[in-house]
């Protein structure tokens, strides 16, 4: 990342908050940022599920499963589908089967994340508790170029 980097000795080295570019890091400007990022998160982000190089089935599958609306034991327990003894993870891990759990925290499936998709793009990350959050983190990596959000996009989904 840093080898197209050039230093200069005659320029001096400082820091920029990218959420106040012109006045700086205020704990105010955070709070606004991360109040406000679950809303613009619903309504903007989900719609860019529905990319032209991805199936229109995987599109909508990552649209429910943004929405919480696979069928996963837990839901399918609140639907009465199940009975309430049932909701526990299908890879025996005695822990309830939700859409987050599935995705991220499950040891079964989590694994997707870390060893294939992290270490074939030399990438480390940690996984947030929600499947929405990973969703922005992922394809918006902070350490990417904003022209790589595209690539990383679709590897997302297609990984889902």
């Amino acid at each position: 990342m840093l080898s197209n980097v050039i230093l200069q000795e005659n320029i001096q080295d400082n820091w920029r908050w990218v959420l106040g570019p012109i006045h700086g890091y205020s704990v105010s400007g955070t709070y606004r940022y991360l109040s406000s990022a679950a809303e613009l998160m619903v309504t903007s982000d989900f719609n860019e599920v529905w990319h032209k190089l991805v199936p229109v089935k995987v599109s909508i599958f990552v649209w429910r499963l943004l929405q919480d609306r696979i069928p996963t034991r837990a839901n399918l327990v609140r639907r009465l589908v199940l009975q309430p003894n049932d909701n526990l993870c299908a890879a025996s891990c005695d822990s309830v089967e939700t859409t987050d759990h599935l995705t991220l925290q499950c040891n079964s499936f989590r694994n997707v994340w870390y060893y294939l998709i992290g270490h074939w793009h030399g990438i480390s990350f940690v996984l947030p508790g929600c499947i929405k959050e990973f969703y922005l983190q992922f394809t918006q990596l902070a350490s990417m170029p904003r022209a790589s959000y595209h690539y990383l996009k679709v590897i997302w989904l297609a990984s889902v």
